[in-house]
């Protein structure tokens, strides 16, 4: 056994150099990933000399976690926690606070256009840098600056600036997410969002909006140095993984930390599909887009996302009203509490638990993984039907909480699904498709949707709430359709 080792790591090493153009680097990547070159297949050894290569995977786990940096941002937490002391600094009218809590929305969507245009165009590193200057220049002028129309102005280009990262992250995980962990990387996206938006709350108690500017602020500017230091390669758009190969070895190997241990690693290999394809650059927005729309798979879930965030954006919108004027909490600190317990379970349980569900159904790329979304959402309708039984005030915040964690289970598998089902060179307009569309169909018309309801019927009634959530009806309708479809 040994002998033949000996041999395939000789053979290996003797090759033509012309035809291994990164040997010594890849033979110094395998060791970083403690994958020995004695461990790896002769049939991998000849694929690796030709066109595949692997990618540092401590790298990418940095990367990553520097992407979801990205989403923490406190901004409009400590814009909602501090709406007297803005109103009086920037000498604003109701109406005019009123609208000012939404203009961030106005850059989010410019910046979901933005994406769409350019994802596929310019070196997406460069954009990351470019969208992190314009954050931390908004964020820190109406620090300095007391004008009501420079603030407003700095809300739209963070809105815009923020956009980017939230289409960028799941394509980035689709493409360089450590393999057998993916599912649990797609599931994480949607926790920062929520724990910046209650830091932000946190830090204004402690501070000011102001102090939580600067500290957002001082988080861009350290990201902005971290994703300029790292290389152009960990953000390529045509950089494809193509397979995966588990090594397993028996033998001790004396450079190994464990030495009385098995080895049992893996292999993920990456592919330039550039040069494969010298027209894979010159990607047309228009012809991506008819692409997406043809495929039937990608129109339903595209619904069943848009109708998820209509859901989700206007029981944001209300649920302190609901707290108020349906359940009668009217305690301030304890509509608080609630709202803060809901989240926190919701936005650290939910996505790891489906996170987990997923990695077992075999990732967000399998035929099985639709069940997850689909029986979460029929738990979901039960939840909110539910809650026509019984005015107690804890039976329906139970139920609620069912139904949010529930709900937030169901997005990222979504979001995995949708990036999965089309071909890897049109992933960024998928993200930056769906991203656009929910916030203008979704996240736009939820709130209003929920007014008119409530201007129907009574307003101590439950059930302007309860038609609200059960627009989940809409979702599990493209879910069951969507079974066919999933390949």
């Amino acid at each position: 056994m040994e002998d033949t080792n000996k041999n395939t790591v000789a053979s290996f090493q003797e090759e033509n150099n012309a035809n291994i153009p990164d040997k010594t680097n890849l033979i110094k990547e395998l060791n970083n990933n403690n994958i020995f070159t004695q461990q790896v297949p002769i049939s991998t050894q000849n694929e690796l000399k030709y066109n595949l290569f692997t990618i540092n995977r401590n790298i990418r786990y940095c990367i990553y976690i520097m992407e979801l940096l990205c989403l923490l941002n406190f901004d409009q937490g400590a814009l909602s926690a501090s709406t007297k002391e803005i109103k009086f600094s920037f000498k604003m009218t109701d109406r005019e606070l009123g609208s000012f809590g939404g203009i961030s929305f106005l850059g989010t969507t410019l910046g979901g256009i933005f994406s769409l245009s350019l994802i596929n165009k310019i070196n997406r590193r460069y954009l990351i840098l470019f969208l992190l200057i314009i954050s931390i220049c908004s964020l820190f002028i109406p620090t300095v600056i007391s004008s009501k129309i420079l603030f407003i102005f700095c809300r739209i280009l963070t809105g815009f600036s923020q956009a980017f990262m939230s289409i960028y992250l799941p394509v980035w995980v689709d493409q360089f997410g450590i393999y057998n962990k993916r599912s649990i990387m797609m599931s994480l996206i949607s926790i920062p969002s929520a724990f910046g938006y209650l830091l932000g709350n946190v830090f204004v108690v402690y501070s000011s909006w102001i102090t939580t500017f600067r500290i957002n602020v001082f988080l861009c500017t350290f990201l902005f140095i971290g994703f300029l230091m790292n290389k152009d390669l960990y953000f390529s758009k045509s950089i494809i993984p193509k397979k995966k190969y588990n090594l397993k070895s028996n033998n001790v190997n004396k450079n190994a930390n464990n030495k009385d241990k098995k080895q049992d690693d893996e292999i993920s290999l990456f592919e330039d599909e550039s040069k494969n394809n010298v027209n894979y650059d010159n990607q047309s927005i228009i012809k991506n887009t008819i692409k997406c729309f043809k495929s039937p798979l990608f129109r339903l879930i595209i619904i069943a996302i848009i109708s998820i965030f209509f859901i989700l954006s206007g029981l944001q919108f209300w649920v302190n009203d609901f707290f108020e004027t349906v359940l009668d909490i009217t305690d301030k600190k304890r509509r608080l509490l609630g709202f803060v317990i809901i989240i926190v379970f919701t936005a650290l349980l939910a996505p790891i638990t489906g996170g987990l569900i997923m990695q077992k159904l075999g990732g967000y790329d399998s035929k099985r993984v639709m069940y997850l979304p689909f029986f979460c959402c029929i738990i979901s309708l039960f939840c909110s039907n539910l809650m026509l039984l019984s005015n107690n005030t804890y039976y329906i915040l139970v139920l609620l909480e069912g139904y949010l964690f529930s709900g937030c289970i169901i997005i990222p598998s979504l979001n995995g699904i949708l990036i999965s089902s089309m071909s890897k060179d049109l992933a960024g307009s998928v993200s930056a498709i769906s991203n656009l569309l929910y916030n203008i169909l979704g996240r736009l018309a939820g709130p209003s949707f929920y007014g008119i309801m409530r201007s129907i019927f009574d307003t101590k009634s439950k059930l302007p709430m309860v038609i609200l959530l059960d627009v989940k009806l809409i979702t599990a309708f493209c879910l069951f359709r969507s079974f066919k479809y999933k390949k």
